[in-house]
């Protein structure tokens, strides 16, 4: 079923205690309001996702330009698909949940053959922002054990905050 562009399919893992009911019938459908906080979720992360990506077209060094694109496609999933109503937030995978660390987005690179380490080409406000950015993302698989909406809104709210820092933080570069 696609609601909003939130596909929910098959049954999900068992639901956490305070879940929402899914009427015993082993698959949960999303009221109106949920499926508006996981539209919300998405949109955010694919906005993040997008700025995510235009600082990867900066960077001069292809390593920090992948790790780059790595992080955008992991929020991506973890603002999208890995939200699973009535399921326990374990649908990010490990790989996801690595390119959203810090040490993975804006960490130091080694160049063999040249013996060096380089760093992003980010300026403070965007490192720092880009960390936020992923830590939210890396956040919003968790909120479904419970009464999800409020915490996706306002984990939407701080995640459009964090790519606007960033982005005018670029601009006092």
């Amino acid at each position: 079923m696609d609601t909003h562009g939130v596909v929910v399919t098959g049954r999900f893992p068992a639901p956490a205690p305070n879940a929402p009911d899914d009427g015993g019938g082993g698959r949960y459908e999303p009221d109106l309001q949920e499926r508006r906080a996981l539209a919300r979720a998405r949109g955010a992360g694919e906005r993040s996702a997008a700025w995510v990506r235009a600082l990867a077209g900066r960077q001069s060094e292809q390593a920090h330009r992948r790790a780059l694109l790595r992080t955008a496609a992991a929020l991506e999933r973890a603002t999208g698909s890995a939200i699973v109503p009535g399921g326990d937030g374990a649908a990010l995978d490990g790989g996801s949940r690595y390119h959203l660390l810090a040490s993975w987005a804006i960490g130091p690179v080694y160049h063999y053959g040249r013996d060096a380490q380089t760093l992003p080409e980010l300026t403070g406000a965007e490192r720092l922002a880009l960390v936020a950015v992923c830590a939210l993302a890396a956040a919003m698989p968790g909120t479904v054990g419970g009464d999800f909406v409020p915490e996706l809104d306002v984990l939407a709210d701080a995640l459009e905050d964090a790519v606007r820092a960033g982005r005018g933080g670029a601009q006092k570069a």
